[in-house]
């Protein structure tokens, strides 16, 4: 009989400890991710900026029914085409006897991730053989900037589904060509339909520029990529047909609004990317580094680069600055990080977990230590900040986030005490220890946070004088974000008051104590005044 044994021989004869076995393992990776990717989901209203134009475009499908062309209630233009919104106003819709219309839209992301994670693992499996796809998810789900991301209402969730499938399909077009044309299609299709043209034209690009290599150039390539292309039309077609018969104009403005930007931001994502996808980053650079002389005969290292090249070039000649246009670049270099986990040297990995437990751990400290000075007021200094950044919130104890955040916080401190350390535990440390952050984070702090950034309350008294007076209210000097949350809480779209056939006889301002009301409301009766402990800016209801 086989014992599959790891031994110390030179540890005074401690005892052999066996290894784990792959199924175990992908079963602890499962779990792993399911907390990290539930955890966060629900028990708070919509943040803005980032949620606010997903949450009135999703409402805008349940209460309107507008299928083809839903709109936020800041926008008069569709930014992107509404895939995603779709999917979270299904789950709204499935899972609404019990949970709020936010907490069940944001549940569809882990339908997105799934799948994710499933083509990603599948890719990565692909190119580097067996047993890498479980080392390419936690490298990805360990990637710094993705922790709040993907916990929110945002189309670029279902953007990179589309990106990661098209990934694999390249991947896969070695071997199982017209099934890699199939997932090309429908990955191309998911990218188009939740972010438009320019993730598209990436994908296309990508396609274009394999050619470079010689093991591309064939005719099989070019069917490959012929019949995805008619997949493609077939998924997408149905869905511009109805936008331009329903809005023809509109329709031409949309398919001509790519614009290359003013302001080249090269820059801003490379700076971006330096945080972004930490630990990815670093892992990838010292690949290529190792393995330059063969970076282009390997097609393992050909997909992710030209795509990541592509990626960075395109965003940064047509897109604005924003944070959400980072998470792609998760993708290709958790591909090419795989790479060098198994090659780096004891020092080089030693480094880098040592390098997570003092950060994860220092972060750690800082969660639990504002929580309990929100509990006890102890330290005063850090309770006074704590108190004024949450906006006055009153701490209440609540026994199911403080025990799961403990066990949690107990598993990492476990994870980090084990005896024997490899490159592979190295990242699953990592990944453990993001876990145990972000868990701990929103069981501790989602009340302090979630009442700092809350609209509800202000935004339900403005509904009730709604409700008594018209459903028609003028909006002046509202952020977009604050426009779409009056929607999500009230149903009602904000108008602008330059619109000729509109004639409201409600006006919902934002002014500062200094400011007065513009004078084109001057004649108007004051009815209601109101205003968040933690802004500036105050709201006032006038009636014409």
């Amino acid at each position: 009989m086989k014992f599959d044994l790891e031994h110390d021989w030179q540890g005074n004869m401690s005892t052999p400890r066996k290894n784990l076995g792959e199924k175990t393992k992908l079963h602890l990776f499962f779990v792993l991710s399911l907390i990290f990717l539930l955890t966060g989901l629900i028990g708070h209203e919509p943040w803005r900026p980032l949620e606010s134009t997903s949450i009135s475009i999703i409402l805008d499908i349940v209460q309107n029914n507008h299928i083809i062309l839903p709109m936020a209630a800041s926008e008069d233009f569709i930014t992107n085409p509404p895939l995603y919104a779709y999917v979270g106003a299904a789950f709204g819709k499935l899972f609404s006897p019990i949970l709020d219309l936010h907490d069940a839209a944001r549940l569809s992301n882990i339908f997105w991730l799934s799948l994710t994670l499933i083509s990603l693992g599948l890719m990565t499996r692909e190119l580097w053989g067996q047993g890498f796809g479980r080392q390419a998810g936690l490298i990805f789900i360990g990637s710094v900037g993705l922790i709040l991301n993907i916990h929110s209402l945002i189309p670029e969730i279902a953007t990179l589904l589309g990106y990661t499938m098209s990934l694999y399909a390249f991947s896969l077009y070695f071997r199982r060509p017209f099934r890699a044309s199939m997932v090309l299609g429908f990955g191309s299709s998911i990218a188009f339909l939740s972010g438009g043209i320019v993730p598209l034209l990436i994908i296309f690009l990508t396609s274009l520029c394999l050619l470079i290599f010689k093991n591309w150039r064939n005719k099989r390539y070019f069917i490959f990529i012929a019949i995805s292309f008619v997949i493609n039309l077939l998924i997408i077609t149905p869905w511009l047909f109805s936008f331009n018969y329903l809005q023809p104009d509109l329709f031409n403005s949309w398919l001509t609004s790519l614009r290359f930007s003013s302001k080249l931001l090269f820059n801003y994502h490379l700076q971006g990317i330096l945080w972004f996808t930490w630990p990815a980053l670093p892992l990838s650079i010292w690949l290529i580094i190792k393995d330059h002389k063969e970076i282009f005969n390997k097609k393992k290292l050909q997909i992710p680069i030209i795509f990541l090249l592509v990626l960075l070039i395109i965003l940064s000649i047509t897109s604005k600055p924003n944070q959400t246009n980072l998470i792609p670049f998760t993708i290709p270099l958790s591909i090419i990080a795989v790479g060098a986990i198994d090659r780096l040297n004891r020092s080089a990995a030693s480094a880098l977990n040592w390098f997570g437990i003092l950060i994860f751990g220092f972060i750690g400290f800082l969660i639990w230590l504002g929580w309990f000075a929100m509990m006890t007021e102890i330290p005063e200094k850090i309770y006074e900040r704590m108190f004024f950044q949450s906006a006055n919130y009153i701490a209440e104890f609540e026994l199911f986030s403080f025990i799961f955040a403990a066990v949690i916080t107990a598993l990492w401190l476990a994870s980090i005490i084990k005896f024997k350390i490899t490159n592979r535990s190295v990242i699953s440390n990592w990944a453990i220890g993001i876990t145990m952050v972000w868990v701990t984070l929103i069981m501790l702090w989602t009340p302090f946070i979630d009442n700092r950034k809350d609209y509800k309350l202000i935004f339900t008294d403005v509904k009730q004088q709604l409700i008594k007076s018209s459903t028609c209210v003028y909006v002046h000097n509202l952020s977009d974000s604050q426009i779409n949350l009056l929607h999500y809480y009230t149903g009602i779209k904000g108008t602008d008051s330059n619109l000729e056939n509109k004639a409201c006889r409600l006006a919902l301002i934002s002014l500062k104590k200094e400011k007065e009301i513009p004078a084109e409301y001057k004649l108007w009766g004051e009815i209601w005044t109101g205003k968040r402990l933690i802004d500036k800016n105050y709201f006032v209801l006038l009636n014409k």
